[in-house]
């Protein structure tokens, strides 16, 4: 009676032992690990105009694209209002960075003109954070 009570209790150890095995192969796709570089796996905050966006264009454009001119990025309401000469209303398209003169200007080789800011570069960080803030929709934030 000894023996039987032992192969039915191997038996249910074995099985469980599998399904432990299998369990554990697959919980590596249910837990994310952290993510440093943000790769996209993590949820990101949504840039900021005022915290993120105007301190680019004080700090590489606005001596030039001031209070005069067709393109204005002093404030929020100064750019949503500039019209680019060869991009007619077209400077900031919200939810849209490619159709955005703004944006054609500051990548390299822009459709039309030199590159801004002259003399200069924005770095690809900097880049990348107006083309997020217009495909986020480009909000006063």
């Amino acid at each position: 009676m000894l023996n039987r009570m032992k192969k039915p209790s191997l038996s249910i150890m074995l099985f469980l032992v599998v399904i432990g095995m299998a369990c554990s192969e697959n919980t590596e796709n249910l837990v994310a690990a952290p993510d440093d570089d943000n790769n996209g796996n993590e949820p990101t905050e949504a840039i900021s105009y005022q915290s993120d966006v105007q301190p680019i264009f004080n700090s590489n454009c606005t001596s030039c694209h001031g209070s005069s001119g067709n393109v204005r990025l002093t404030s929020f309401s100064a750019l949503m209002s500039s019209v680019g000469t060869n991009y007619g209303n077209n400077v900031v398209v919200a939810g849209d960075a490619d159709a955005s003169g703004l944006v054609d200007k500051i990548e390299p080789n822009p459709q039309h003109g030199t590159r801004m800011p002259i003399g200069g570069t924005l770095t690809t960080t900097e880049i990348q954070t107006i083309r997020t803030w217009i495909n986020e929709g480009a909000a006063n934030n």
